[in-house]
């Protein structure tokens, strides 16, 4: 599963629109700094909260609306089926 398709679940099942940035920062010789990173997309679903792919065995999902939850996952569907299940919960206790 690519990246792009990865963060393409996640907004499918926070019911939002993906906004995935290609990462220019390592390409050009521009760097990455805490203030041009600040944009949604490639993780970052607003008001919802974050969702990193940090690697294909490392991704944090950080999530607060509609239910809080923050875990780190081993893998992409280990990350993607937590996440729905986290979402059905908060369905059936509201």
């Amino acid at each position: 599963m690519s990246v792009e398709q990865f963060y393409q679940d996640v907004a499918d099942l926070l019911g939002v629109d993906s906004s995935y940035r290609y990462n220019k920062f390592t390409v050009g010789g521009t760097y990455l700094t805490r203030w041009n990173n600040r944009k949604p997309g490639n993780g970052r679903f607003e008001g919802f909260g974050l969702v990193r792919f940090f690697g294909p065995e490392s991704i944090h999902v950080a999530i607060n609306k509609p239910v809080y939850h923050n875990k780190v996952y081993a893998s992409a569907e280990e990350a993607l089926e937590g996440l729905k299940k986290a979402l059905d919960a908060s369905k059936y206790s509201a």
